[in-house]
């Protein structure tokens, strides 16, 4: 299992957040224990961003399961998702798009990937600030819907055009649920994602509802118990699995009941010589 995490917080013109390196540390702490190949940065540039993706994609053959977080400032622009690097140029939408990674071009990367499941997670729908000097206060906010590829799952901090909270605490508010439901064990992704959007809205006053899109074909697990990995079985453990108990036998119980009293209160010494058979 191979993970690519940034957290992008140290942004310039007035779009800093307080959040996201937290949540990019945080999480990157979690999917470690969980046996994760681990790629992590904190407040990249758009040159880091490229290059850890190609990093991303030479794991992505070799593992199974690829998982792709992004906290951060991103946004929509003529309905093309991009996730904003700390240097992004915000001058205008032009330089924006080409100074940014584009959410397409990580679904691609995945897509194209050996891995079977493919995870996409976006605590990325944060107020964009630069956009009153783009003149386009009447666009669209936060990130756009996109399309998930077989084997995809792809979940957003909140719905399609809204704006996700940065948080009060140490993480972002989706990070934070994510962190409080991923633990959970025998839980499905889909199931967790549901527990996170409850809390979620629980916790914003319904202002804000996290949203996914996916085309997973089989079930995955963060957390999964031991039993649940067991699948094959030896023919005594199924034969002891089908053992009933038949009342009208002797059962321990009852052989007590004919121990003498001195032999019950000499178990701490040992065997009872005294008892007859």
């Amino acid at each position: 299992m191979a993970a690519l995490i940034f957290g992008n917080a140290n942004y310039g013109s007035g779009g800093k957040l307080k959040n996201p390196v937290n949540d990019a540390t945080d999480i990157a702490a979690k999917l470690k224990s969980y046996g994760f190949h681990v790629i992590v940065a904190a407040d990249a540039t758009h040159k880091e961003m490229d290059k850890k993706l190609k990093e991303f994609k030479a794991l992505l053959d070799i593992n199974d399961v690829g998982l792709f977080f992004f906290a951060g400032h991103g946004m929509q622009i003529e309905g093309i998702n991009y996730l904003l690097a700390v240097d992004t140029d915000t001058s205008d939408e032009s330089d924006a798009k080409h100074s940014s990674l584009s959410l397409n071009k990580v679904i691609e990367t995945m897509e194209k990937s050996k891995a079977v499941t493919k995870i996409i997670i976006l605590d990325a729908c944060r107020n964009n600030p630069w956009e009153r000097a783009w003149h386009r206060s009447s666009a669209p906010r936060g990130l756009a819907s996109v399309y998930a590829p077989k084997g995809t799952i792809i979940g957003f901090a909140t719905s399609p055009s809204q704006v996700a909270s940065d948080g009060t605490g140490r993480n972002g508010s989706y990070t934070e649920a994510l962190l409080q439901h991923i633990d959970a064990p025998d839980c499905t992704i889909e199931t967790m994602f549901k527990r996170v959007r409850n809390t979620v809205a629980a916790e914003t006053r319904g202002k804000q509802i996290s949203w996914e899109h996916t085309s997973l074909s089989g079930d995955f697990f963060f957390n999964m118990s031991l039993g649940q990995t067991i699948k094959d079985y030896k023919g005594t453990s199924l034969a002891d699995s089908l053992f009933e108990i038949d009342e009208t036998k002797l059962s321990p119980h009852h052989i007590h009941d004919k121990w003498p009293k001195a032999c019950m209160s000499a178990g701490a010494r040992g065997s009872c010589e005294r008892f007859q058979a």
